[in-house]
Formats: structure tokens, sequence, C-alpha cells
């Protein structure tokens, strides 16, 4: 039996597991440090620990099943998602003002998580159907796929998880040989998204706008997050104030520090220093990915790499950012740290496909045309 278990991991790579694993056990740590004061936080670290271990599960099962599969399945899995998000806005629980969670048997679920990753399937699944190099047409469909996802999100409405799936769409273009004409069609598309964008903005998301370039100008309202997520990173000093005794998060001057604020919740107990070392399980984490996507041969593995590899890069980038003032608060989630089951699942099945591309292919030669682009 013991032998049986080790064959599951037969072939993975270790750093990138051991990485995870740690970024996990800072979320943990945090959310049970957060709970300290807060007792209403101890039912969702159980929560918690019961998604790491649904998490882990799935990420076994995924890693065993031929990822090519994915490719196959991908105009399937591009419906289920599809008929998903029809069913949130149908039957969905409302949170904050975001239609977005199914719930069942006590259990709920945000499906929008799942549908980032399946956009990635989707998206290199077609990308590696058509080939480069690629033109205004085959990228006209690409947008054409998205559509119908991005419009179900933005009616819940979630600007996050929708400003996610344009920046996946956006790298995974990028990647690939293009003409010139490409470029000049596509700085017009942006321009017009852009213009467009703007007109459609609520009021709370122009607000957020607002707040981003100065946070002074309301800071005991709409910019009340933002400074005192600062506030919080600077009390913590040069090695924080220890775990459960942030007076910002403990005292809860500090929102949402156990979701879209644990960065500033972990550098006030942990300071620079714990902060460092945090950032740099991720620069481990994402190195792994990157030694991967490096090495890889097939085109879709490629594509389905550099599309995880942005959506938790981006979601990393962004939620630091808007804990440090530097980004506007778009409601992004820390991955593995963040409390949120269906984002910490998610985020383990994405490891468990990268885990097996690495089963599946090695450290074979990485593939020509997307590698030299």
């Amino acid at each position: 039996m013991w032998q049986r278990f080790l064959s599951l991991w037969r072939g993975w790579d270790i750093l990138l597991l051991v990485f995870t694993i740690l970024l996990l056990l800072v979320g943990l740590a945090e959310l049970y440090s957060s709970s300290i004061t807060r007792p209403e936080l101890s039912a969702a670290f159980d929560r918690q620990i019961l998604a790491v271990a649904v998490g882990f599960c799935g990420m076994i099962g995924i890693s065993l099943i031929d990822y090519r599969l994915y490719r196959s399945w991908s105009k399937i899995i591009y419906v289920a998602a599809l008929v998903l998000l029809l069913l949130v806005l149908f039957f969905g629980q409302t949170l904050r003002g975001t239609t977005g969670w199914l719930q069942w048997g006590g259990v709920s679920f945000q499906p929008v998580e799942l549908v980032k990753l399946v956009w990635i399937i989707v998206l290199a699944s077609y990308l590696s159907h058509v080939g480069a190099p690629l033109d205004v047409k085959k990228t006209i469909i690409a947008f054409l796929l998205l559509l119908p996802l991005l419009g179900l999100i933005l009616m819940q409405p979630d600007f996050g998880s929708g400003f996610m799936l344009v920046v996946v769409l956006s790298v995974m273009l990028a990647v690939i040989p293009k003409p010139v004409s490409w470029w000049l069609a596509m700085t017009f598309l942006v321009l017009l998204v852009v213009l467009l964008t703007s007109l459609f903005l609520k009021d709370y998301q122009k607000q957020r706008l607002e707040i981003f370039f100065n946070p002074r100008q309301d800071p005991l309202g709409s910019g009340y997050n933002v400074t005192q997520s600062v506030i919080a990173i600077g009390s913590g000093g040069l090695w924080g104030r220890g775990l459960g005794v942030g007076t910002q998060s403990q005292l809860k001057f500090l929102p949402e520090q156990h979701t879209d604020f644990v960065f500033a919740s972990l550098a006030e107990e942990l300071g620079l220093a714990g902060s460092l070392i945090i950032i740099s399980l991720w620069i481990g984490f994402f190195g792994r990915i990157w030694r991967l996507l490096r090495r890889l041969r097939d085109d879709f593995g490629v594509l389905v790499t550099i599309g995880i590899f942005s959506l938790l890069a981006t979601q990393t980038l962004l939620n630091i950012g808007m804990n440090l003032g530097l980004a506007p608060v778009v409601g992004i989630t820390l991955p593995f740290i963040s409390y949120g089951g269906s984002s910490l699942v998610v985020s383990l099945l994405a490891v468990g496909i990268l885990q097996n591309f690495v089963k599946q292919y090695g450290w074979q030669a990485p593939s020509d045309e997307i590698r030299n682009k």
C-alpha cells in the first residue's frame, strides 16, 4: 500500500509541489491567526482544511488523466461552463451584490473559478488547432469564444473574474507569431474595448478607479479599505507583531483580512522579513512553472501552461498590488493563501494539470513554433 501511495507522485516536479504546500500552510496559518479574535472564522478555517483535502485529491486525480483528453473534451467542457454560469444567474446565491455561488447540501461553490481553468483549456485547444501564424480572423473567433463566458460573468456581476479571462486571452494570443497587420488591428480593437468599457462601468467600479489614483480623497468611506491595508503593512515593521497579535487585523480595522487583504494581514504580523519570504515562495513557485514551460514540446501543453502561469501570476500581482495601494481593488484573491474553497480547489487542479505535463512529457525539448516567439 505504501509503495502504491508513493507511485502516485512518481514523475512529479517535487519542488513545485513543495512550494504549493508551503503557500497553503501560510494561508492556513494566517486564517487560524485571524480566527483568534473572530470566532466566526473558526468554521471558515475548518472549511478551508476540507477544501485543501478535496483540492489535493483533485490534484492527484487530474494528474493521472492523459492531458490530451482535455483537448478532446474542450467543446464539451466549454458548453458545461456556459450551463454552470447560467445556473448561477437563475439559482445562485447573492453575496455582497454578486450572484456567484451555487449551494447544494450546505456546500457552496463559485463556478466562475472553475470557468477560469476551463477557459484556458478551451482557448489552448483552439489556438493549438488553428496553429501559427495568428491572423485577424483567428483572433476574432477567439474573442467570440470569450464573449458568452464574459457576458454571463459580468451579469453576476464579477468584474474581477471577467478581467482575468481577458488577461488570459491577451497573454496566450501574445505568445503566438503574428503579422504586423495583426498588431494594427488589435490596437484599434483594444482602444474600442477600453472606450466601451468606460461607458458601461458601474458607479462603484468607477469609484474604485478614482480611489486607486487618490485613496486619501475618502479615507473613511470608499478609500477606507486601501488606507487600512497600507497602515497594516507599515505597522508590521521589519519583523512583524507576531501571528495573532496584529492590531489592525485583530482589532478589525483591516477589512476582509482573510480574503482580499490577506497579504496586508500577513505583512503586519510577519513584517517585511516574513513578507519577503512569502514573495520568495511565489518566485520559486512560478520559477518551476517557467522551467516546465521552457521544456515542453507540445503546443497545447505550452499554451495551457502559459494560461495557468498568467492566471495565477496576475492574480498574485494584483492582490499584492491592491494591498500596497498600487492596483485598484477588484476583488482578486491571493491564490493558495486567501480564504475561499472554490479558488483553492481550482488552483490545486491547475497544479495537477502542470504535474500531468511533467509526467507525460518529462523534460523534453520545447515547442519550436511557440518557444521561438
